[in-house]
């Protein structure tokens, strides 16, 4: 017994089978290397303000070349220039938070800068402390002499 069995259609047009689309663009621009975070905390501080000077001098002398119509690589290195920035500025932020942590932390909670504090909740932050929970008022003192707590004794 012979069962013809149809194809599906797809399978009769050749629809996988696409041309790569021709660019126009004939040189790519080559790929900016990147400040590496782990590269840059081991540097010192004086180091990365010497890189963080020269990275910003590169950059506005880029801006300047953009609106000269400098060529696309250039231009392309901002972005990167502008990522390296931020990076050098992120861990020079970071170092110095470290810094002032380790002063701070033999001290009080209150002594510490605001920065540094625990974030919690609004909630939390703004709660009364024990003792202040505790704190009754003149009015609230007299009552409690005047009429004390009475004390019954139960008979089981």
């Amino acid at each position: 017994m012979n069962v013809n069995v149809k194809q599906p259609h797809f399978e009769k047009h050749d629809f996988q089978k696409k041309k790569p689309h021709k660019t126009t663009q004939t040189q790519t621009p080559k790929k900016m290397s990147y400040a590496k975070v782990a590269d840059i905390r081991t540097k010192g501080k004086n180091d990365l303000l010497k890189q963080l000077k020269e990275t910003k001098n590169e950059l506005s002398q880029l801006r300047v070349a953009k609106q000269s119509n400098a060529a696309a690589s250039r231009v392309g290195k901002i972005r990167v220039l502008r990522k390296n920035v931020a990076r050098i500025l992120t861990v020079l932020s970071q170092k110095e938070r470290d810094a002032v942590r380790t002063l701070y932390q033999t001290k009080k909670a209150s002594a510490t800068p605001k920065n540094l504090r625990r974030k919690l909740t609004k909630r939390r932050r703004q709660a009364l402390t024990k003792k202040e929970k505790s704190i009754k008022t003149r009015q609230a003192v007299k009552r409690a002499t005047k009429y004390p707590l009475r004390k019954f004794a139960v008979k089981l």
